[in-house]
């Protein structure tokens, strides 16, 4: 029976193997935010987008601007200079809404970058979790190809004893054989596994990582909030709704700025002159200049705009929908696995308990080594999707936390404590 605790000894041997980093995933947080280039583009490209706040305020901001004129005479005349300085203030509705536009899309762009910022947190742990997964996997395979060929040798010996057929022992080493081509497999699948987080952080991984620990309690996890208190939530929270809400004002102020196409726009300069034949002048002008027929262009672009604010307006309806229905999954699916991990655990022991009869029955010769070897198989699955569920439970929360928009490097210390 030593062997069938192969894989639970493999799991602790996973939490320990590793040096106890008490913050491996801040630090692989830390990593993928210095190397990811989805992550560092998303940088620039707000600091780009920002710049259109001092663009539009220049439009309302006053403008200097100076001259200086030296004219060489080729002829017997005198020479001649200017020197002017104006100033001039522009008085503009239009750029008054488009002040207002620029602040919506600056606005924007920042819940932008928070979503890629938080993105990268729930990539970070996604792929983190996969690599357990498949590394779950290789353990629980290890384990049942240990007590695979101890049943093998077995039945060796007992074939030379004359007291097994040589048919079962057949079956012993195809299922043998069977199982070390899945092995192959899983490596191959736990190897891309790692290769994608470590494409995140760009640093090679530990050779095993640390997983849930044995203490984790999954009552920790039961959802005290009603699914309409997530709702609640994400209405504040969620970023893909506070991103639409500010389209959808920045819409608005749009359709306001081609509205205010229609009046005339004024402008007030003051200019200071010098010249050499004519002495000092002093200017201030008023300027309005209007368009009394433009062939339809304002009307038709304010048409534009507003039914744009209108298609903002809709869009963000059909976001609401769409993250109540994620928010619904996920709470469900929390509840979910729950329920697993509570079937799970009977499970382990009713086939543990089945796998233990059936030994004694094959050692009074009632029972086939494909029998053990079906309820060894058996055994192993039922422990390896234990520990996945669990890892289920956590990784639901989150996107939970996601969908609600709550999801930040907090989290990263909670799962920090749980995986240690």
């Amino acid at each position: 029976m030593a062997t069938l605790n192969r894989f639970a000894a493999l799991i602790f041997t996973a939490t320990t193997a590793v040096s106890s980093h008490a913050s491996q995933f801040e630090e692989l947080f830390a990593l993928a935010q210095a190397n990811d280039p989805s992550y560092l583009a998303a940088q620039h490209t707000l600091e780009s987008k920002l710049q259109i706040i001092p663009q539009a305020k220049s439009a309302l901001m006053p403008s200097v601007k100076g001259s200086v004129n030296q004219n060489i005479a080729l002829d017997s005349t005198s020479n001649s200079n200017n020197y002017g300085v104006s100033v001039a203030l522009p008085l503009r509705l239009d750029a008054y809404y488009g002040m207002k536009v620029a602040e919506q899309s600056a606005a924007g762009a920042r819940v932008g970058f928070e979503k890629a910022h938080q993105n990268l947190i729930y990539s970070v742990i996604e792929r983190y979790v996969a690599v357990l997964k498949q590394q779950n996997q290789l353990f629980s395979s290890l384990a049942e190809l240990t007590a695979l060929e101890q049943r093998l040798k077995q039945t060796r010996q007992q074939v030379q004893l004359g007291i097994t057929s040589i048919i079962e022992l057949q079956d012993a080493e195809a299922s043998l054989q069977q199982l070390q081509v899945a092995l192959i497999q899983v490596e191959q699948r736990l190897s891309l596994a790692r290769s994608d987080l470590e494409n995140l952080t760009n640093q090679p991984l530990p050779e095993q990582l640390p997983t849930l620990a044995n203490n984790f309690n999954a009552q920790e996890l039961v959802q005290t909030d009603s699914l309409q208190d997530w709702f609640m939530l994400a209405q504040i929270h969620n970023l893909d709704l506070t991103s639409n809400a500010f389209a959808t004002q920045q819409a608005y102020h749009n359709f306001q700025a081609q509205e205010a196409g229609v009046y005339p726009t004024a402008n007030i300069s003051m200019s200071q002159n010098y010249s050499s034949t004519t002495g000092d002048s002093t200017t201030l002008a008023i300027g309005v200049t209007g368009t009394f027929y433009d062939g339809g262009l304002n009307i038709a672009r304010t048409k534009e705009a507003k039914e744009a604010w209108y298609a903002s307006q809709q869009q963000g309806q059909a976001l609401l929908k769409n993250t109540q229905q994620d928010i619904r999954r996920w709470y469900q699916a929390l509840d979910t696995n729950h329920k697993q991990i509570q079937a799970l655990s009977g499970l382990n022991e009713a086939v543990q308990a089945a796998l233990a009869g059936k030994n004694t029955e094959y050692e009074l010769g009632l029972r086939s080594i494909s029998d053990i070897l079906d309820a060894e198989k058996l055994v192993f699955s039922a422990q390896r999707d234990w520990a996945n569920a669990r890892l289920d439970l956590v990784l639901n929360q989150l996107r939970l936390k996601k969908a609600s928009g709550l999801l930040n490097t907090t989290d990263l210390a909670q799962l920090d404590q749980w995986f240690n």
